[in-house]
């Protein structure tokens, strides 16, 4: 069985350290593996270090945890991972503040060898409360990463009002319609953030399907959808009734994801495509992207297509054409 893996992200001091020791607290009877940008001022605990018993710099922890250093490109640390005989039932990799999280999630995502041994279960954003909106207008890796994010923790919720805080928020929530948002102080979140299956699993995917909706809802002008932004940031959703061309619909994605990049920076949504009774679960990670099909329409719904972009400038009308351009035929 592949190992679920968690990506902890988050800017320069907003408390990602402090959440994986409270993860790693959290769960006493599960053996993690970390991997840590900077070994040499890592966060772990140092009374948890006591050796590095195979000379492969994969050390032991006193609590049955293993941690590595991510001291060379991600795909060889993995491999010495799988190497080492150690046995750890999840894998938790902390970033730097600087790191753009969709360049480490698209190696669990496009790389089949390393599916064989893992699966990404979550991307983790920890967010200061007091510094978040100051970040966002200042920092592109720190728009990227809660655009990106699967979880967002609200760090040092005491250090802002109860008003404040539900701004912030209410701005997280409408730039990524798709995030769980938790509030904390010293990374201790109340409830657990494991075991999310974000990219793969059932509940994932009923989880989609509630975003979509939810955001395509809130259509309050644009025709068919809307859009909310925040220092550039904007969710534009759609709904479209009519059944989607498979084939344009890759070929459309691709262009665009070659075409934005970096600009784009998660798609999620639920299609409906011609000769396809089932609908189709549409995921993308920076030019990758993924189908998967679900067994039936929820709750008897018409079909039709729902699809959110998170993105920095990227005219909502160019996506509005676009998407208009793809409509099956009728002699399909």
């Amino acid at each position: 069985m592949s190992i679920p893996v968690t990506i902890i992200t988050g800017f320069l001091g907003a408390g990602k350290t402090s959440l994986l020791n409270h993860l790693i607290g959290q769960h006493p009877d599960t053996r993690f593996a970390i991997i840590e940008n900077e070994f040499g001022d890592i966060g772990i605990d140092n009374d948890l270090v006591i050796q590095d018993s195979s000379g492969d710099g994969i050390f032991e922890l006193s609590n049955g945890c293993i941690c590595c250093e991510l001291n060379d490109e991600l795909l060889r640390t993995l491999g010495r991972l799988v190497r080492s005989g150690k046995t750890f039932d999840h894998l938790l990799i902390e970033t730097t503040g600087m790191a753009e999280p969709d360049g480490v999630a698209a190696a669990f995502m496009a790389d089949a060898a390393v599916q064989e041994y893992f699966r990404l279960d979550a991307v983790v954003c920890v967010a200061d409360a007091g510094q978040i909106e100051d970040m966002l207008e200042e920092r592109e890796e720190a728009r990227r990463q809660l655009a990106f994010a699967d979880v967002v923790v609200l760090n040092k919720q005491s250090s802002v009002s109860p008003a404040y805080l539900e701004k912030v928020q209410g701005f997280l929530a409408s730039s990524n319609p798709f995030a769980e948002i938790y509030r904390a102080d010293y990374g201790k979140v109340s409830s657990t953030i494991m075991q999310q299956g974000a990219y793969e699993s059932e509940a994932a995917q009923q989880k989609l399907i509630r975003a979509v909706q939810e955001a395509a809802t809130h259509s309050h002008h644009h025709h068919d959808g809307h859009h909310h932004h925040h220092e550039g940031v904007e969710a534009h959703s759609f709904t479209l009734t009519k059944p989607l061309d498979m084939l344009k619909f890759v070929h459309w994605s691709k262009f665009l994801l070659l075409m934005y990049g970096k600009n784009i920076y998660r798609i999620k949504g639920i299609l409906h495509f011609q000769a396809e009774p089932q609908p189709v679960i549409f995921q993308s990670v920076r030019t990758q992207f993924a189908f998967d099909r679900l067994e039936a329409w929820p709750d008897g719904a018409a079909p039709n297509s729902r699809i959110v972009f998170i993105a920095n400038n990227v005219k909502r009308q160019v996506l509005e054409k676009g998407l208009n351009s793809l409509g099956a035929s009728e002699e399909n």
